[in-house]
């Protein structure tokens, strides 16, 4: 299996020319933790200063498009930036070793439907499952209403951010930037296992920790399967769009 940046040899995986290492996608992490963190909370130092319901961050509305929409585009953003200075800037390094190379033939895409196919089944099966056991704490929290207004060019926005363009920047970060230098260092599955628990703990959410940790597993096997970022993106991008719509 081709993975981009790096060779099978034998049971272990080493860098070809990726230029980055662990430590870059460390502090990459971390500096999205903290410019987030810092995000928040200056907003709600503002809020306060101009008396404004605190309920803003989570209800409010930020150019008349819903405040969340708008902190999850500064998110998918700063995923963005980390990637460009961190591999870009400090390491010189090209797009083709964050992943992007053109699929070979159609089969890469019906390998993404299959990867998406699993993705809905274990949202499927883990919403019934907590549903059983009955802990609200394990419960996948529905996108929250705000995120998605059913309504002109408010809905294409929602979509845009939801569907497009935090799949395009989240494969970028966790598969192209995060998961090759692990499988360098870790092996194979030792990449895909832990790039995995890093894209779910960056969603922030208890109850989506294990069906998340799961997709990725398949985004990252997918990405590994195909040499290309590109399915995993597709499949990624038609999880959000559905998942987001059939729970609204």
């Amino acid at each position: 299996m081709q993975i981009p940046g790096v060779i099978d040899s034998g049971n272990k995986y080493r860098q070809i020319d990726v230029p980055w290492s662990i430590r870059d996608v460390l502090l990459a992490s971390g500096a999205v933790v903290s410019v987030v963190i810092a995000t928040i909370v200056a907003a709600s130092l503002l809020l306060r200063l101009a008396r404004v319901d605190d309920d803003w961050l989570s209800e409010g509305k930020f150019l008349g498009f819903p405040a969340p929409l708008a902190l999850a585009v500064l998110l998918e953003a700063f995923f963005l930036g980390a990637v460009y200075f961190y591999a870009g800037v400090k390491r010189a390094a090209t797009i083709q070793q964050l992943g992007f190379l053109p699929p070979e033939g159609h089969r890469p895409y019906l390998l993404a439907l299959g990867a998406w196919i699993v993705g809905i089944v274990v949202l499927v099966v883990w919403g019934l499952l907590t549903e059983i056991i009955g802990i609200d704490l394990f419960k996948i929290p529905a996108p929250a209403s705000e995120l998605v207004d059913y309504s002109g060019i408010q809905l294409a926005f929602s979509i845009i951010v939801i569907g497009l363009f935090g799949p395009f920047c989240e494969e970028i970060f966790f598969r192209g930037f995060a998961f090759p230098v692990f499988a360098r260092r870790y092996g194979l599955w030792g990449g895909i296992f832990i790039s995995a628990a890093l894209f779910s703990a960056f969603h922030f959410s208890i109850g989506a920790l294990v069906p998340i940790f799961i997709f990725g597993i398949v985004l990252a096997w997918l990405y590994v399967r195909t040499g290309s970022i590109y399915p995993s993106m597709v499949a990624h991008a038609v999880q959000n769009i559905v998942a987001t719509l059939l729970v609204n």
